[in-house]
């Protein structure tokens, strides 16, 4: 880290790191790249340009647009005047879409032509064709193009580190997503903890894999603090950012688990001619999903980096626990854990009336720290519900064992009651998973008349597999609860993925349960 004080603004920090590294490599993409000083210089051009257009400080702006270098610096743009970014999920429904813009205020917005049916039914809530900009080619309804910026500073705006610059969207898969309001010092917070916590440095060529409207801060943040590079990619194609790890130099990513599973699967594919060096990554960083033991170490064993699980929500402002800690003697962590508590944060595990738990026993997450928002945009009754005491209550039920490790069990949400008996999907999950011929699965809720609520295992399996329902049944009872056996085991080609590649759990429980569907 850079040895002078760190400047406590998203916006003074990008001007000290820019004249302490102005040539050092910033942003890195396939359709250009930028210095330091060259992203400083941008975001000034476009923090003017917003200026022109009316944006006053404390208002908020929407970001329609594919993950390319204009969301880095439209968010820093956005910080620099005193507005705030909002990430806009374009793969919603155009009634959630317009929910968010009303909720927020959104009165501007950046684009893209891709994007012009959705924009066209949420005209009504834009109606200054100034304040619609269009990243690349212009379309039909707004005056401004992100190519109007040109070289200019900005009217001064005087940056408070409490002061909130970014609402950090929930998924909203279900339900309406919930912008939690985001200040620089605590987008700071999560930065320097995670740089501390997880061994992040200067050096490190970072490329994040979520999806442009989840988490958006976390592809630079890290990089910002530290002086360092990062890459921005729109892509999930693995043949595509293998050949981007070897041209860019790639040392750190972060991506969901089964993103490293396809970067293996095209790897080991039989049609592949020649290879890529991946040699330059040195940690592989997991989030999104639980990992277990013979996950990691079959990525261990595949890459040459150090796989890191880590755990993060939007109210926490990202990456809060992580089953790899740094020490002094090295990494901390426990195959199968879900992590310890990244320096900076402080965690309890506690009962449906907020007593502690004791250790070893489930009970519901709770977090507290620096980079805990307070609450949500103009939702005050979720705000209340979950924010208590400067505690965010995440509905994640875990355990906590004797070291501090935090062991996941479920969601709140998806704990089944079988026979009046708690059962967590995540622990018959990782017990189908271990079958060497299952690919992915996943358990939800399903229902039948005499014994009301059920197990539901969907199942991909590797290819070839002639794996039945029988014999997924038959291991399942040799190793859990006759009770927990899935009474319904289907096979799918391919189970839904959300644009941050985690399983899309809503859309399985959509799809009416078949008994018989196998789609090999």
């Amino acid at each position: 880290m850079a040895t002078e004080p760190l400047s406590p603004t998203l916006g003074a920090l990008l001007r000290q790191t820019a004249a302490r590294v102005p040539d050092r490599p910033a942003l890195l993409s396939d359709e250009r790249s930028l210095s330091w000083a060259e992203l400083d210089a941008e975001v000034d051009a476009v923090a003017a340009l917003l200026q022109r257009v009316g944006v006053q400080p404390g208002e908020a702006v929407g970001f329609m647009i594919a993950k390319r270098p204009e969301v880095v610096v439209g968010f820093l743009a956005c910080a620099r005047i005193g507005a705030l970014y909002a990430p806009i999920n374009f793969k919603l429904h155009a009634d959630m879409v317009r929910d968010q813009l009303r909720t927020a205020r959104i009165r501007t917005v950046f684009t893209e032509l891709s994007r012009e049916d959705l924009l066209r039914q949420l005209i009504p809530e834009l109606p200054d064709p100034r304040r619609i900009v269009y990243v690349g080619t212009r379309g039909a309804y707004g005056e401004t193009a992100y190519d109007d910026a040109k070289p200019a500073r900005p009217e001064p705006f005087v940056e408070a580190p409490g002061t909130a610059c970014y609402y950090n969207y929930t998924s909203g898969t279900t339900g309406r997503p919930k912008g939690a309001i985001t200040t620089h010092a605590q987008i700071l917070a999560n930065a320097v903890d995670t740089i501390d916590g997880l061994g992040f440095v200067e050096d490190d060529v970072f490329l994040g894999m979520f999806s442009v409207f989840a988490h958006p801060h976390e592809l630079f943040h890290r990089s910002l603090v530290l002086g360092g590079s990062f890459v921005i990619l729109d892509t999930m194609s693995p043949r595509i950012i293998s050949q981007s790890v070897e041209r860019f130099g790639v040392t750190w990513m972060m991506a969901v688990p089964s993103f490293y599973e396809m970067m293996l699967d095209h790897a080991a594919a039989p049609s592949r001619r020649g290879g890529h060096d991946l040699s330059s990554l040195r940690i592989l960083e997991s989030g999104g999903a639980w990992v277990g033991a013979g996950t990691l170490a079959r990525m261990e064993e595949a890459f040459s980096g150090t796989f890191l699980p880590v755990w993060g929500c939007t109210e926490a402002t990202g990456v809060a626990l992580a089953n790899g800690l740094m020490g002094p003697e090295g990494r901390h962590r426990k195959p199968g854990a879900t992590g310890l508590p990244v320096p900076g944060y402080e965690v309890r595990v506690v009962d449906d009336h907020g007593r502690e738990r004791p250790r070893g026993e489930v009970g519901e997450l709770i977090i507290q720290g620096p980079a805990v928002v307070e609450g949500y945009i103009h939702n005050p009754d979720e705000t209340a519900a979950l924010f208590r005491d400067g505690w965010y209550r995440t509905q994640d039920l875990v355990t906590q064992d004797a070291e501090g490790f935090v062991h996941f069990v479920g969601r709140r949400s998806e704990m089944l009651k079988i026979g009046g008996i708690r059962v967590y999907p995540l622990e018959i999950e990782r017990i189908i998973k271990d079958h060497p011929d299952v690919r992915d699965v996943v358990v939800v809720r399903a229902e039948e008349r005499v014994r009301g609520e059920i197990a539901r295992a969907v199942v991909t399996l590797v290819d070839g597999s002639d794996l039945d329902v029988r014999r997924v049944q038959q291991y399942c009872r040799a190793r859990m609860a006759v009770y927990k056996v899935p009474r319904i085991v289907e096979f799918w080609t391919e189970i839904p993925k959300l644009p941050n590649g985690k399983i899309d759990k809503r859309a399985v429980r959509d799809v009416a349960p078949d008994p018989g569907r196998d789609e090999r």
